[in-house]
């Protein structure tokens, strides 16, 4: 894969309370060309979509966090901003996790550990799908 045909423009926020995950994740999305905003909890999360509401075209959400866990996070997220798309990461069986969630309001979901193909993959298809 190379980076000539997958730069793009589109910013993802990836909420990830692990900081060492955060940045392999960051890392990951800046090779592809994505712009990315960082969140260590669901609190800071909610602060990043209110400030930057339409320029986040997905989030990447972790499913367990302390404090504010990835279904209310994924609840607030969406209820300030409706049509935002939301990728679960979790280290659970996914039909586990989106048994938490709306039937159709998760994009899709990733299984931890995930490779830098499968993400960038996972955000083509659903950058495509728009």
């Amino acid at each position: 894969m190379t980076l000539d045909d997958t730069l793009c423009a589109n910013t993802v926020l990836v909420v990830e309370d692990e900081e060492a995950l955060r940045e392999v994740c960051r890392d990951m999305l800046d090779a592809f060309g994505y712009r990315t905003l960082l969140a260590a909890s669901g609190e800071e999360a909610v602060q990043l979509v209110n400030q930057y509401g339409n320029e986040i075209d997905c989030v990447l959400l972790d499913l367990t966090m302390p404090g504010m866990n990835g279904v209310e996070t994924y609840n607030t997220l969406r209820a300030i901003h409706p049509e935002l798309q939301v990728i679960i990461t979790s280290g659970h069986d996914a039909g586990d996790v989106l048994d938490e969630f709306p039937v159709s309001g998760v994009a899709d979901y990733v299984q931890k550990p995930y490779g830098m193909r499968e993400l960038h993959e996972k955000l083509q298809r659903l950058f495509q799908s728009r």
